[in-house]
């Protein structure tokens, strides 16, 4: 599963290397395998981090889009060389870097005729910027990824994002962040990651606690909800690095180990060893409440990965 490698891709990503203006963009657009000449869509959600005027770090969620016998998504990091940053006008760039994707594949083999594969790939980009005066930007974006032994694949994608100027990035809307105390009780959506797709009522519940100004860890108990297909639950502890977009807004990636038990296992093992991956974006309300959104993937060596999207309210203390 490689989780530690994925880690330390986003913390390369996520440093807080300057006070410069990091951003956030979406896109969509088409896919083509190369070696089936399919087509599909594409989609993409990028956090961008400027080091100096002619270079950047990012840190990307595709989504490959649905080819025949194949549902594959991932998360890439990039290095990037950039024309100088601009205030306003045209900014043209070229990144490279590694994917680590999950790949929800058909099989004749598997007991439900579908493995969830794992792999790195690599990631070649090229990039077109128009920088509005408004901080907002449109932004037009072609990659080539090529995994080992995997189908390679050409992503066309427009979109746009909004630049957050001269923000540091530290915990801003803390007074003294080190006491950063909140319990989360969540609620969503869990989708497994076969090719139907099977859903399920999912709870948590989450402490989680400031070990910086860029940094935060967790402990949550997880229910994943029930389907056919798995009836996952247990403890997870994480690793996550923060940026504050504003003094309200914060935007995290997490990491870690995610000890359960499946009742639906078809090996019968009564607990395994698993990891998370997460994203969440928290908004303080005020000094004792705040509302997260989060994305979670649950990556097992068993082929029964799962998306957990969430949506909660916190309580700090």
């Amino acid at each position: 599963m490689r989780i530690q490698a994925t880690f330390l891709t986003l913390l390369a990503a996520s440093l807080p290397l300057s006070a410069q203006a990091q951003d956030l963009s979406g896109m969509a657009g088409a896919l083509k395998v190369h070696s089936t000449r399919e087509r599909t869509f594409v989609g993409a959600i990028s956090y961008t981090q400027p080091v100096g005027n002619y270079n950047a770090l990012s840190l990307s969620y595709i989504n490959e889009g649905h080819p025949d016998d194949h549902h594959r998504d991932g998360m890439a990091g990039q290095v990037w060389l950039r024309t100088k940053n601009v205030a306003q006008g045209l900014m043209l760039g070229a990144g490279v870097g590694r994917y680590f994707f999950f790949d929800t594949a058909r099989t004749d083999e598997a007991p439900h005729n579908f493995d969830n594969d794992h792999g790195w790939a690599s990631i070649v980009s090229l990039q077109a910027r128009w920088q509005f005066d408004n901080r907002w930007y449109a932004q037009a974006q072609l990659n080539r990824i090529k995994p080992d032994g995997k189908d390679n694949t050409t992503h066309l994608l427009i979109g746009a994002g909004y630049r957050y100027d001269g923000v540091p990035g530290a915990k801003l809307h803390l007074q003294n962040w080190a006491y950063d105390d909140t319990l989360t009780l969540s609620t969503g959506h869990t989708i497994v990651n076969s090719l139907r797709s099977e859903s399920s009522r999912p709870f948590t519940l989450e402490y989680r606690r400031a070990a910086g100004k860029y940094v935060d860890w967790t402990v949550s108990a997880l229910d994943e909800g029930s389907t056919v297909l798995a009836h996952r639950r247990g403890a997870a502890a994480q690793l996550w690095l923060i940026r504050s977009l504003n003094e309200k807004v914060e935007f995290g990636m997490g990491a870690g180990p995610y000890v359960a038990w499946d009742g639906r296992d078809t090996q019968g093992h009564d607990t395994r060893l698993t990891g998370l991956l997460s994203a969440v974006a928290r908004y303080h309300v005020n000094r004792h409440w705040l509302a997260q959104v989060a994305w979670n993937r649950v990556v097992t060596d068993y082929h029964r990965d799962a998306d957990v999207l969430l949506v909660g309210v916190g309580r700090k203390f």
